[in-house]
């Protein structure tokens, strides 16, 4: 029988727990100066990192899962959504990988809903995300960029995520834009999690598809 989305969503969101308890611990050694903040810094760029590739496999496991059946929507038919059936489901990776070593999911309207608009009605449940997050899904990638790549291409694209914002030297870098407070108490990167797994839970409790036969 297959299993339902909202296990893979608890999951994810257990690993952003996890990832909170370590930013927590680390803040608190900054406060009782055990490691200066410089050090944060780099935890900040891990986190953030191991974030986002949580989740890619969130994203990817829910696709390969909706296609060969061994994942369900809760209160939604394995075959309400996916208008290919591969078999042996076994194959099914190795098809949408079509030769490649690994599939890219962001970003997302370029790879993930190209993808799904293929393989499942209307792209259904990946057409779910409005414009207001997959902009922000968006910025989010190119923070990730910035960290893993250190390029100019990079840094010119982070500029723009952060442009309209009044920061000071140090967070005008990923790390220290992640641990900069916009309002309140919560950092960019606890405003990130927050969103991802608001992103995550939008995907896995989209409405009924509505098909249009000719």
């Amino acid at each position: 029988m297959a299993q339902t989305a909202n296990q893979l969503l608890e999951t994810f969101r257990t690993k952003v727990i996890l990832k909170e308890e370590v930013r927590s611990k680390m803040e608190s050694l900054v406060v009782t100066r055990s490691i200066d903040e410089m050090d944060i810094l780099f935890i900040y760029d891990g986190l953030f990192l191991s974030l986002f590739t949580d989740f890619e496999e969130f994203l990817e496991k829910l696709f390969i899962g909706l296609l060969n059946g061994t994942l369900r929507i809760q209160g939604k038919k394995v075959d309400q959504f996916r208008k290919i059936k591969i078999s042996p489901q076994e194959q099914t990776e190795i098809v949408i990988r079509s030769g490649k070593d690994y599939l890219d999911w962001l970003p997302y309207e370029q790879h993930t809903e190209k993808r799904a608009k293929i393989y499942f009605h209307n792209g259904s449940p990946f057409t779910q995300l409005n414009s207001d997050q997959k902009r922000v899904l968006q910025d989010y990638h190119k923070i990730r960029n910035a960290i893993a790549h250190k390029s100019s291409k990079s840094q010119r694209e982070f500029n723009k995520v952060i442009q309209n914002n009044r920061l000071s030297p140090l967070e005008r870098t990923p790390a220290g834009y992640l641990r900069s407070k916009p309002q309140g108490n919560e950092t960019q990167y606890q405003i990130a999690t927050t969103e991802l797994i608001s992103m995550a839970r939008t995907l896995i409790e989209c409405p009924p598809i509505l098909l249009k036969f000719s």
